[in-house]
């Protein structure tokens, strides 16, 4: 049996850095010169204050750069960013808080966010780097990083570093596309180009770029596809032949442009086509099925035709049967779930075309979601248009219920906890270094008789409000092993609830441990009495 671990809660912790006014030193009496003086020694300049961060700025192209930062206070709140030259010497006129504030204001304007949430948003904790590839060529830059507040005001000095983006990289590359072979699913997207040059070849509904000149096209293809390495995929040099999937009927738009290190070195090319039609869409039904487990259900479904594009969802029947209520029919509710489904994806995702072109599905699709025990609802499908307009009739299963849970007696109790200061910990023990700035706990925990797996953990915040789904799903899921009688976790300081569960034998959950803790700096045991 495993009875200990050690565990990492990723995490930052916001600080106020403080300052105070040191008296200036007195300096002592000039000594006496001696009878035979030797030459004097040049005066050693003292040693610099150390900057509340290092920049590293590079990879500048004619249109991005890449900025890392390293802060010295690893655990307080900063603000980094690039601005031009005009926006940062207005900062070294009006101060940089002047800056913080219409910037903060602008954001809390275009979000509806309040001013706390911005802040959060805004704030980096930690090493920290990003890549931005909005810039313009041949332009002075600053990359910066201060400390912010709670409030967004500024807690240190701006660290700052000039650059400035070089002339706009240009390619002799010429690209020409073709479409072959398109199916109602597929089409063959074939490139001739006249060097080697590095270039995006992507594919988009028309739907969705219509409108859009050369230049916001291209500069929407880069920021949809900068994350998590996403411009790889589509980069591509030499001539290529690339199969591309597609939506039955739908129309689409082959683009292709020279791109390197941030920076659009061709002019853009665009192929228009569309795909070919699938079956009748008012002949498709769909069979829908269910499955339950772990509070989550797994839902199906599966059309009777592959080529036919459709929405599907779910409903709580009690839901179903208010929109009836209001709307007078069973097709009328379910185009009313359709509608309301676009319309709170279209916040994120900024417009119908693109909630469509994201949800819209071919194919058998399954998905799963939580549910609430004990409770009635009902799957949907619906054949839709590229702008996401029902073509066909909606599709139904019949109304089914989820399982109602069958607590067991299978329980953990906690039977002690204590903590430490991360760094200090980390100072004693380097493999430890993960802990620095943290919290770390030991969780000492005693499974019941009939518990045949339990877990249990620490976690942010007051979570006794939570559900009881929510907190299991958690805990399982938590990055830590179960069936551990001990356990030591890094943490946030702060309140946090120590969690846990247990499960018997027919897999039926017990009752939750929920503490909760308040992690003091001032208050951690000291890091002679820790035992790894």
């Amino acid at each position: 049996m495993k009875t200990k671990g050690l565990f990492i809660l990723l995490a930052a912790i916001a600080m106020t850095v403080a300052s105070c006014d040191k008296p200036d030193p007195v300096l002592p009496p000039t000594p006496p010169e001696p009878e035979n003086p030797e030459k004097p020694q040049e005066p050693q300049d003292p040693e610099p204050e150390q900057a509340p961060f290092t920049l590293k700025v590079y990879d500048i192209s004619s249109a991005s750069v890449t900025v890392e930062v390293e802060p010295l206070d690893p655990e307080a709140p900063y603000y980094t960013d690039v601005i031009n030259e005009a926006d940062f010497l207005q900062t070294q006129k009006y101060g940089f808080d002047d800056y913080m504030a219409w910037f903060i204001e602008n954001i809390m304007e275009q979000t509806g966010q309040s001013r706390e949430d911005v802040v959060k948003m805004v704030s980096s904790y930690g090493n920290d780097g990003f890549i931005l590839t909005s810039l313009k060529p041949e332009t002075s830059y600053y990359a910066i990083a201060v400390g912010i507040g709670p409030d967004g005001m500024t807690t240190t000095d701006v660290v700052y570093e000039k650059f400035e983006t070089p002339a706009k990289e240009v390619s002799a590359n010429s690209i020409s596309i073709s479409v072959e072979d398109i199916t109602a699913t597929t089409a063959l997207v074939k490139t001739e180009v006249t060097n080697d040059d590095d270039y995006i070849l992507t594919l988009e509904p028309s739907n969705i770029i219509k409108g859009m000149t050369d230049e916001e096209l291209a500069d929407y293809i880069i920021q949809n596809n900068i994350a998590w390495g996403g411009l790889e995929g589509i980069t591509y040099s030499g001539a290529q032949e690339v199969e591309w999937l597609g939506k039955a009927g739908w129309d689409y738009v082959v683009v292709a442009f020279g791109y390197e290190k941030g920076a659009i070195t061709t002019d853009v090319v665009r192929k228009d086509f569309t795909m070919g039609e699938g079956a009748d869409p008012a002949s498709c039904s769909f069979a829908f099925s269910q499955d339950f487990e772990n509070f989550e259900m797994h839902l199906s479904i599966r059309p009777s035709d592959d080529s036919v594009v459709y929405i599907c969802n779910y409903l709580l029947m009690s839901d179903l049967q208010a929109l009836m209520a209001a709307n007078g029919s069973l097709d009328a509710a379910l185009g009313e779930s359709l509608d309301m489904l676009i319309e709170d994806m279209i916040e994120d995702l900024g417009t119908r075309e693109r909630v469509v072109d994201l949800i819209s599905a071919m194919g058998a699709q399954t998905f799963s979601i939580g549910y609430e025990p004990a409770t009635e609802y009902i799957q949907w499908a619906v054949p839709v248009d590229q702008d996401g307009n029902p073509v066909a009739s909606f599709s139904f299963s019949m109304p089914f219920t989820t399982p109602e849970e069958k607590i067991s007696d299978a329980s953990i109790a906690l039977k002690s906890y204590k903590y430490y200061d991360g760094t200090e910990i980390a100072a004693l023990y380097p493999e430890l270094s993960m802990a620095k700035g943290y919290a770390l706990v030991e969780l000492n925990v005693e499974p019941s008789a009939t518990a045949a797996q339990w877990w249990s953990y620490i976690a942010l915040e007051d979570l006794t409000d939570r559900s009881r789904e929510v907190i299991i799903k958690n805990l399982v899921s938590a990055p830590t092993e179960p069936n551990l009688t001990q356990q030591f976790i890094v943490a946030y300081w702060g309140v946090n609830t120590i969690m846990g569960v247990a499960q018997d034998a027919d897999g039926a959950y017990g009752p939750l441990l929920l503490e909760v803790v308040d992690l003091r700096k001032d208050d951690a045991s000291p890091a002679s009495e820790f035992n790894y």
